[in-house]
């Protein structure tokens, strides 16, 4: 599949490889609940070096412009894209990296796991789950600290 021309730059020529990359991180989103549609524009905005255009967008994941605009604006809402505005076309990019992705799954469960936690406080017959959901507060609170350990080396 080849990119559209834009003024003043080269066409990106998307080749097999590239095109396999972009189905992976169609099924990781996908993993994470985010539609197949949505998954499919963000992966080709991470794909990209630069802003997209709508069009651009569009044609590269195989989408209607119809279609394309309402998943640009269901990521955006998601805070996973980010609107350029420049004279005369807006242009759009992927504003997350796969890390900011994790940390935010990851707050995601600690605080459903912590809620649980609270449900689960001063029932006896259910402190073998107490404990399970325990553990992985601590899993998910040792994977961060890790991730900063890493950060601060």
């Amino acid at each position: 599949m080849r990119a559209p021309e834009t003024a003043g730059s080269s066409p990106i020529q998307y080749t097999r490889p590239v095109e396999a990359v972009i189905r992976r991180v169609i099924a990781i989103l996908t993993n994470w609940d985010v539609r197949e549609g949505c998954s499919s524009i963000y992966a080709v905005l991470l794909a990209s070096p630069d802003p997209l255009t709508a069009d651009e967008i569009g044609e590269r994941a195989h989408y209607a412009s119809s279609s394309t605009m309402n998943h640009l604006n269901t990521l955006i809402r998601m805070g996973l894209v980010t609107r350029v505005r420049r004279i005369g076309k807006n242009l759009y990019m992927a504003n997350m990296s796969f890390v900011e992705l994790i940390k935010a799954e990851r707050a995601k469960l600690t605080r459903y796991l912590s809620q649980l936690r609270d449900e689960l406080d001063g029932i006896k017959d259910l402190d073998h789950l107490r404990a399970k959901v325990d553990h992985a507060l601590l899993y998910l609170g040792g994977l961060e600290k890790a991730s900063n350990e890493v950060l601060a080396a």
